[in-house]
């Protein structure tokens, strides 16, 4: 029994990337808001004025990014316990970037000593690993940025209420939702997470792939390219009313698991809407594949 608890706080430390992610692991210590402000801080408008690049490198916890209500940057991080100097965000700004980064880490257990390892020990551990979960609140003035960019280990990501020429994310454990973003290409990759669109975001081209985890996208204009992926998990798309489309049936490997409310037909090695003028790049390998159209959503037909 203490092999097995220790090998699951290895798994927590290190972040490895299987089929669960840290948070699931760790839900029988109750977790309480958090309530400690490590970090709060403004930049004006003179410092922001040069910016059009956005990074954020995080580990664990939440990051909200939305409107600033004026032309200044609000930057906040909160936490269960006030970490150590060495561990609070660094912000910087370089020529036009705006870095935002997570300087928070947890030692690991060394194998050595795995077989001594107490119960009371090990939910110590784990409260530990608790404590160096950061919340980070971001406010950006409205403007066009030309990218932003956001990577985390264990960090669910929330982007509202702002225009990008490009927006990538790289999540190991965590989820991505958009809500009402403008860009001209959304690109979001994520081992154990959700991918998650929200009515209100809207881009030329998309590139969404999960490893584990679902994808969820309602369009309010159709895309004029849109490629989504997923190894273990389920695809949802919410169309609008359009000219006509088409998607390999082969790349859809769950194709019996698949549904939809638009009236597709064979052809050869396509399924195909209308004129079908424009392809879009569907796999899924395990889960189903649904397909509706935005104005009779609740009228789903199987096929």
């Amino acid at each position: 029994m203490k092999k097995k608890m220790v090998s699951l706080l290895l798994i927590l430390c290190c972040s490895i990337i299987w089929p669960f992610s840290a948070y699931s692991q760790t839900e029988t210590i109750p977790k309480q808001q958090k309530t400690v402000t490590v970090t709060q801080m403004t930049l004006s408008q003179k410092e922001f004025d040069a910016v059009d690049k956005i990074q954020i490198i995080w580990a664990r916890g939440q990051v909200t990014v939305t409107q600033s209500p004026d032309e200044k940057v609000y930057i906040t991080e909160k936490a269960f316990v006030m970490p150590k100097a060495t561990e609070v965000v660094g912000v910087s700004v370089k020529n036009d970037t705006l870095l935002i980064k997570d300087y928070n880490s947890l030692s690991s257990l060394s194998v050595q000593n795995s077989m001594d390892i107490d119960t009371k020990e090990f939910q110590q551990l784990l409260q530990r690993y608790y404590d160096t979960e950061y919340d980070l609140y971001v406010a950006l003035p409205q403007k066009q940025y030309k990218e932003f960019y956001f990577k985390t280990v264990s960090a669910n990501c929330n982007i509202e209420n702002n225009n990008f020429d490009t927006v990538i994310t790289e999540t190991v454990n965590g989820e991505i939702q958009l809500n009402n973003v403008n860009a001209d290409f959304i690109n979001s990759n994520t081992i154990n997470g959700n991918v998650l669109l929200h009515s209100g975001t809207n881009a030329e081209k998309y590139h969404l792939k999960c490893v584990n985890g679902n994808i969820d996208a309602d369009f309010t204009i159709f895309p004029t390219a849109l490629s989504v992926e997923t190894v273990n998990g389920n695809i949802t798309l919410t169309l609008p009313e359009n000219d006509g489309f088409s998607f390999y049936k082969n790349k859809a490997k769950t194709y019996k698991n698949f549904s939809t409310s638009f009236a597709l037909k064979d052809s050869n090695q396509k399924r195909v809407y209308k004129n079908g003028e424009i392809l879009l790049d569907i796999v899924c390998v395990n889960g189903s594949v649904t397909l509706k159209k935005a104005e009779s959503i609740k009228n789903d037909l199987e096929i």
